[in-house]
């Protein structure tokens, strides 16, 4: 029985990284499966707004989509890469995270910090991705290939005073109770002394799960989200070509759009709980339009703008979102309701259901899965 719970510290201890005089770090999480630009660009993500929160070096995604009884894109995959987080950043603390600024010229206190560079995610955020889409996407009578690329970026993350304040005092709170833990037990030390009893280790193997808590609640306060964000993104698709109908390869669409997200926490919803307001403006240069004669593509400039609520409840969220699309072709608008649920920190589906441009007023629905293949980021809790 001794052996066995040795061996039980021991894995707990490498899973959570403590050792003696160490601080927890807490890992980052995947709280909003993203669609990648060259997803969004297409128009087949559950999703066209959406900002964010992926912390994940590396992700895979599949989107399908279909349009009543048939297949509009189906065999869609993209992967997508966060550079920054592929740098080593073992000593990366809380204030270097959330771009916490002071407004003194030598910091001595946590209290120092009273402000943020508002700028500070522009290279965090930057990610790039890459995609192969496979479909008819509501203008071929069969399916066409496209490859695509795109990038995305956060330009600016705002916190109110009173947000930053309390940024850092829950910060301070969960700093006050690891220091507190530190000085009551020694955890390294549950089976230095073999003359304890089975109760005394047990309390001893308690203390554990209190530095386990610590570490957990210290990943909440660190995932508190920005008053408002504002994202970035474009992206491009180059269509394949079909030998078999005459159609050269030749540009599919370029994108280029801004998504803000005005986020509200509401604690009395639940855990973890916003209600995120957004909005979207893109501009498109769109190569996939089909002469009458139905053998020649021309491009035509288009734009799109539309706003999204959305419920976000922890791991689940529910959201709406209307988009206009101002082009000199009648291609309606995008209505459509969401679901998404983030099954762990590396698992994400997310589903769409309503009305899409160019589908005619029928029903589509949209079906995403978010794989992240590598999610060592973390941060540590630490002032310096």
């Amino acid at each position: 029985m001794r052996v066995a719970n040795v061996f039980v510290f021991l894995l707990l201890c490498t899973g959570i990284g403590y050792s003696q005089g160490t601080v927890p770090n807490a890992e980052l999480q995947n709280l909003a499966p993203p669609s990648s630009p060259a997803f969004v660009l297409m128009d087949i993500t559950p999703s066209n707004i959406i900002i964010p929160e992926n912390v994940q070096a590396f992700s895979i995604q599949t989107i399908n989509a279909f349009t009543g009884n048939s297949e509009a894109a189906n065999g869609n995959y993209a992967v997508e890469v966060q550079p920054y987080w592929y740098v080593k950043r073992e000593n990366m603390n809380f204030f270097t995270y959330n771009n916490l600024t002071s407004s003194k010229s030598q910091i001595s206190t946590v209290d120092d910090y009273d402000g943020m560079n508002v700028f500070g995610d522009i290279w965090k955020k930057a990610s790039f991705s890459l995609a192969l889409m496979n479909g008819t996407f509501e203008v071929f009578e069969e399916s066409q290939s496209f490859i695509s690329v795109g990038a995305r970026t956060r330009l600016l993350s705002l916190r109110t005073k009173k947000q930053i304040k309390k940024h850092i005092d829950d910060f301070k709170k969960q700093h006050t109770r690891y220091l507190q833990f530190m000085r009551s037990q020694e955890v390294s030390n549950i089976f230095a002394n073999s003359s304890l009893s089975s109760a005394e280790k047990n309390e001893k193997v308690t203390t554990l799960q209190e530095f386990i808590a610590i570490q957990n609640d210290f990943g909440e306060v660190i995932q508190s989200k920005p008053f408002f964000a504002l994202d970035m993104a474009l992206a491009y698709s180059h269509f394949l070509g079909d030998k078999s109908r005459g159609f050269e390869d030749t540009m599919g669409r370029f994108g280029i759009w801004a998504s803000g997200d005005l986020a509200l926490y509401t604690p009395t919803i639940g855990k973890n709980s916003y209600v995120h307001f957004y909005g979207i403006f893109r501009y498109l240069r769109d190569g996939i339009n089909l002469e009458e004669n139905g053998t020649e593509l021309f491009s035509v400039d288009k734009l799109d703008f539309g706003g999204k609520i959305e419920l976000e409840f922890d791991r689940l969220s529910f959201a709406y979102e209307f988009i206009k699309r101002d082009s000199d072709m009648d291609e309606g608008s995008r209505s459509i309701g969401s679901i998404r649920y983030r099954i762990n920190d590396s698992f994400a589906i997310h589903g769409g259901f309503g009305e899409n441009f160019r589908s005619g007023g029928t029903t589509v629905a949209l079906f995403g899965i978010q794989w992240g293949l590598e999610n060592n980021s973390s941060v540590r809790l630490s002032p310096n």
